[in-house]
């Protein structure tokens, strides 16, 4: 468990305010503060110029050539992107520079207004002046905040002084902006005339050299199409050679078949059909062909498979060649031997004549020779070994040519590379001529439209009233920093006010509840209200006046400690305050009594030795008293005096003694409070204030009970935060608090917004439920009995 001291410093940083509270003690300080807020706005409304504004809007947009050129635009000029957020943040800076400034102020003669000769009496310029009284900024308001509009306001004590210069600035910024634009447009003009010039040449150049390498190549250019011969040439003989390989491989191995299959019959017969299995059907029909052509013509198998073909054409011309001379003689008899029909079917029929007579089939026999297959097979070994020769001899020639080709496309392929390189010069040259040209046109269509428009949305006005100082805004500044004021200074004096602040505080404090709040007296109501040869002092209340308000407080005391003395059976009871003069004696000695007139026999001990007052304040003697018996004169049933109060005895002070604290820490004290405790009800105990002597710390460990009074309009945070350490030092927590000296007369005493009658018992309420005093009938004793008692006893 953390000790009391480690608590109290973590606790101690902690700072709590009671708002309402502090709003109720403090409420003088908040309407100080308010009151000079206010006062200090109503002297700089009355005592600030009168200042009027003028306010003017302007459409940014950029001009586009799209227009000009095409009737449309498109993209981001068309959706209004085109003015970007820096470029008309370079329109705000533009409108306020010094230069366009300056202009304004020379063509506008501004320095002639009263302003600026104010202004130049300062020591201020007139830019200066402007800058100082203007502002500028982008968008509109609301959904439109992202408006490609300018917004300016120039604030002046003259409300006509501050539409001319706005006005004047305007025209300044206006004229700057379309010279700007042509000026700019005039040199891009200039610019890309002098960029034509160059692509031009460069043109020509590439244009040039491009026609000159196309003269130089070995090649065909249709258009964009190039047809490289060398390359064709190569592939075909790649090509050609290709067969001519597979051909001489072919004829090789169906030779060394041949000879292979010779070599094994090794003198063998060979009949027939060996000689022809060596031969394939491609080969036995090329020695047919080979055969006819030795034989002739008119001896050839095909020849003689075509005769009776031959015999039925010729028939047909002999036919032709009869109805021809059938027709010609016709023809003499009707018309004359020399007419031109005549003469006409005679030489057909003569030309039939010679045809047939050319083309007469033979009628020879033919003569039929048997091939032998050995001499077949010979035959086709000499042809392939010829093939072979031939194949060879042509594959030599086809690799030459084919060397010598691909040395020809190789010098054509880098004459590729160069002329790619050429026409792409030549056709990036020409991009950049035709974008020029474009460029060019454009500029020259959009000399009268180029550059920013500025369109006035908004003119200057003549304000009718005055921007600033504006009375509301002013009254509501005033009340708010006032208020602020107020505040600050009800949160300063509640810091620095060390008393506490209500009565949850005092009880957080002590970690106990407070019982009852003990008005302050009233000297002379008290001296009017004591009974008539009574010895008890005027402030025991509970005795000379029982049905008083303050009575009835400690009536309330002892209600509160009589129920806890029911759950925790307390018999014996110290009280003690923090510092002296907190009222302890008086408070403990009221209690007594009440709780004597309850029908408790209470026992009363002063056990504050060096201010002994209980003797004084009931009427008797100080001797013998507690420190007799301490000492061990007299026994602590001789020490007992009684007193005017029925049930209420007291043991007195005793003699002055110079060691207080040593007989409170002896064994008999102890024994003392254990002894008393078995005769009487209840032993009620007055120890010394806390932080005055040790007395308190000595005695608390030996009662059941401590109640601390305190007196809060007079104690700070600090005695009473110390007085609590102590007993916590001990062990022990006050078991009850008592709050005296509260003053009725005002609405709070000394803590929070606890007014005195929510506690003093007072007013109607006290008048509502007064009851006749039943205790008023106990007989009381006087004090001659009580001198009587004492003498016998």
């Amino acid at each position: 468990m953390d000790s009391p001291t480690t608590e109290s410093a973590s606790k101690a940083p902690v700072i709590e305010i009671n708002l309402l509270g502090m709003l109720r003690r403090r409420w003088p300080l908040i309407v100080f503060g308010i009151l000079v807020g206010v006062s200090l706005a109503a002297f700089y409304y009355a005592a600030t110029t009168r200042m009027y504004e003028s306010k003017i809007e302007i459409l940014v947009g950029q001009r586009s050539s799209e227009v000009t050129s095409s009737g449309t635009l498109s993209g981001a000029a068309a959706s209004g992107d085109s003015i970007q957020d820096d470029q008309l943040a370079t329109h705000m800076r533009l409108f306020v520079s010094r230069r366009l400034l300056s202009d304004a102020i020379k063509d506008g003669k501004l320095a002639e207004l009263e302003s600026f000769k104010n202004a130049a009496k300062e020591g201020r310029g007139g830019i200066d002046h402007i800058l100082q009284h203007i502002e500028v900024i982008r968008g509109g308001e609301g959904s439109s905040r992202d408006a490609m509009v300018l917004r300016a306001a120039y604030r002046d004590s003259s409300p006509e002084d501050a539409a001319l210069v706005l006005s004047t600035i305007y025209d300044s910024y206006r004229d700057y902006v379309e010279s700007h634009g042509h000026d700019s447009t005039e040199q891009a003009v200039e610019l890309i005339q002098q960029a034509r010039q160059t692509h031009e040449e460069e043109l020509a150049a590439a244009d040039i050299a491009y026609r000159e390498f196309v003269k130089s190549v070995p090649v065909l250019i249709e258009g964009d199409s190039v047809q490289d011969i060398h390359k064709e040439r190569l592939a075909n003989l790649e090509k050609e050679l290709h067969l001519v390989t597979n051909s001489l491989a072919e004829s090789r191995s169906r030779l060394e078949v041949i000879a292979t299959y010779l070599a094994d019959r090794n003198g063998q017969e060979i009949n027939n059909i060996d000689h022809l299995a060596l031969l394939s059907h491609n080969e036995v029909e090329r020695l047919k062909l080979f055969l006819d052509m030795t034989r002739g013509e008119t001896q050839s198998e095909a020849f003689q498979a075509e005769q009776p073909i031959r015999q039925e054409v010729a028939k047909a011309q002999y036919n032709r060649l009869l109805d021809l001379i059938q027709k010609e003689q016709s023809l003499a008899d009707a018309f004359g031997p020399g007419h031109p029909l005549v003469e006409a079917a005679r030489q057909e029929a003569e030309i039939t004549r010679q045809f047939i007579a050319k083309n007469a089939p033979t009628n020879a026999k033919v003569a039929t020779k048997k091939l032998d297959p050995a001499e077949m097979l010979k035959t086709y070994t000499s042809l392939l070994q010829n093939d072979i020769s031939e194949l060879e001899k042509r594959k030599e020639i086809l690799l030459a040519d084919s060397e010598v080709e691909m040395r020809m496309a190789k010098q054509v392929e880098g004459d590729f590379m160069k002329g790619a390189s050429l026409r792409a010069r030549h056709s990036r040259a020409q991009m950049r001529y035709d974008e020029v040209i474009r460029r060019l046109q454009e500029l020259n269509l959009s000399r009268s439209y180029a550059g920013f428009s500025t369109d006035l949305l908004a003119s200057p006005e003549v304000s009718r009233g005055a921007a600033w100082p504006k009375l509301p805004i002013i009254c509501a500044l005033g009340l708010f920093l006032g208020a602020m004021l107020g505040l600050a200074l009800a949160i300063t004096t509640e810091l620095l006010d060390s008393t506490f602040s209500d009565v949850h505080d005092l009880e957080r404090t002590l970690g106990a509840p407070a019982i009852a709040h003990v008005p302050r007296f009233n000297t002379r109501d008290l001296k009017s209200k004591t009974r008539s040869g009574s010895l008890i002092q005027p402030s025991l209340v509970t005795f000379h006046a029982p049905r008083s308000a303050e009575s009835e407080v400690y009536r309330v005391a002892r209600t509160s400690l009589m129920v806890a003395n029911r759950k925790t059976n307390v018999r014996t009871m110290m009280m003690t305050s923090p510092q002296p003069g907190d009222g302890k004696s008086t408070t403990i000695s009221n209690l007594a009594v009440s709780f004597a007139r309850a029908g408790k026999k209470v026992l009363l001990i002063d056990a504050d030795m060096r201010r002994p007052v209980i003797a004084g304040l009931f009427g008797v003697q100080r001797e013998p008293g507690l420190s007799d018996v301490l000492s061990g004169t007299i026994s602590a049933r001789e020490s007992i005096q009684n007193t005017e109060v029925s049930n209420l005895d007291l043991i007195p002070n005793g003699r002055p003694t110079a060691d207080p604290s040593e007989l409170l820490e002896s064994d008999r004290f102890g024994a003392m409070v254990a002894e008393l405790t078995q005769r009487y009800d209840l032993v009620l105990i007055d120890a010394p204030p806390l932080l005055a002597v040790a007395d308190p710390a000595i005695i608390a460990p030996l009662v059941d009970a401590v109640v601390l009074t305190v007196r809060v309009n007079k104690h700070a945070r600090g005695p009473v935060e110390q007085a609590s350490k102590i007993l916590q030092d001990q062990g022990l927590a006050p078991a009850a608090i008592v709050v005296n000296g509260v003053d009725q007369s005002s609405k709070s005493y000394g803590y929070g917004s606890y007014s005195a009658g929510k506690y003093a018992y007072v007013g109607d309420y006290h008048s509502q439920y007064e009851a006749t005093d039943i205790e008023s009938t106990i007989p009381q004793r006087s004090p001659r009995i009580l001198a009587a008692e004492r003498s016998v006893g």
